[in-house]
């Protein structure tokens, strides 16, 4: 029987038929082309995996993006409807006002409020009124419907009462109209403390 060889062809020397490796500088030999088909397959795996990574990458990317988009969308139209509510709202502090109440031992204080504008469906709002020390720290504030303290009047309404055992330094005060814990519109003075009868 009559060995069959080949030639190493890194070296050139003869090798086994058979031989997977040169027997003098050991390269690889291919011997047969199942292997060469399987090193295809392979690589063409390799690619594949390569496209899929990329793929998800590129989606996860347009993904996000349009997710991101979609809530800038989502607050441009959040601060438009609320630009058109603050439009439909128009008001000033007027006055602050504050007294010591020898008989309770308690300070009391009120803002007064001119509204020159309101919507006709008042009863979605909430008028907060803060009270605020020099730092603008909240010392004190007070919540109650809009349908509760207004009425037609060309004078000022008094809104905001606070009670408090202790004094109060208050520096300013602000008065916020609110809708579903979003501030609407917000107006705020300097409080003029020559004015409280303490």
């Amino acid at each position: 029987m009559i060995k069959m060889t080949k030639k190493c062809p890194k070296c050139g020397k003869e090798v086994p038929d058979e031989s997977n490796f040169c027997l003098a500088c050991g390269y690889h030999l291919d011997n047969n082309e199942s292997g060469k088909e399987e090193s295809r397959v392979f690589s063409n795996g390799k690619i594949f995996l390569v496209l899929i990574f990329v793929v998800l990458i590129v989606g996860g990317i347009l993904i996000f993006s349009m997710g991101g988009n979609g809530s800038n969308n989502n607050n441009q139209s959040v601060d438009s409807e609320i630009a058109k509510e603050a439009s439909e709202f128009s008001f000033t502090i007027s006055d602050v006002n504050g007294y010591y109440s020898k008989e309770n031992k308690n300070y009391f204080f009120w803002t007064e409020v001119l509204f020159q504008k309101v919507p006709s469906n008042q009863k979605d709002y909430i008028v907060k009124v803060t009270y605020l020390d020099e730092n603008n720290t909240d010392i004190g504030h007070e919540m109650d419907s809009l349908a509760n303290v207004y009425y037609d009047t060309n004078y000022a309404i008094s809104v905001g009462y606070h009670t408090s055992y202790k004094h109060m330094d208050i520096d300013s005060v602000k008065v916020e109209i609110l809708k579903e814990d979003k501030v609407i519109k917000e107006c705020s003075t300097k409080v003029d403390k020559n004015k409280f009868n303490f």
